[in-house]
């Protein structure tokens, strides 16, 4: 069943949440935040563009599977599968996106098999080999929780492994 199209559209739009990712990078990585950066709504790069191979929106579940691809401005996300719920007043509730999933806006990156935005919990969490990428600077982890009301952003291990954090500092600015 497609949804009728002021829904699907209102759907298109919330997809934009995953680019909040671009403040998580920035905590992630260990960038100082300002209270603007600490803010996650999209900064109106333009039109959200989400294709993917195949998408189904049924009730309150919207779904794009195989080779999806949200663009918005330099923001680019990736994923094997892209899963959006809504609540019964069209406002979404989690958005997931599943299988080697990547987020990059050129200048910083992060990967992991799945992250999932729940609106709920009012957090953000990135999952199973977990690497954040600033420029050289290189943080790895089992899972990534960042909460978006606090700005807290929590690291967790893989069972049997410890958090990894590779720094550079000026000096080091020869290296690669």
């Amino acid at each position: 069943m497609t949804a009728p199209a002021p829904r699907a559209a209102r759907a298109a739009a919330i997809l934009a949440a995953p680019f909040i990712a671009a403040a998580i990078i920035a905590v992630l990585a260990g960038a100082p935040l300002s209270p603007a950066r600490a803010q996650l709504a999209p900064q109106g790069d333009g039109p959200v563009d989400i294709t993917g191979d195949t998408a189904e929106f049924q009730d309150d579940l919207l779904v794009w599977t195989g080779n999806v691809r949200v663009v918005q401005g330099e923001a680019i996300l990736t994923a094997d599968r892209l899963e959006a719920s809504l609540n019964d007043d069209g406002d979404f509730t989690t958005i997931t996106a599943i299988g080697s999933v990547r987020y990059s806006n050129g200048k910083e990156a992060i990967t992991g098999r799945r992250g999932v935005y729940d609106e709920t919990a009012r957090t953000i969490t990135m999952t199973e080999d977990v690497l954040v990428t600033q420029g050289k600077q290189v943080m790895s982890a089992g899972r990534v929780v960042y909460w978006i009301d606090t700005g807290q952003v929590r690291f967790y291990p893989e069972e049997g492994r410890r958090i990894r954090g590779i720094f550079y500092t000026d000096g080091d600015a020869d290296q690669s």
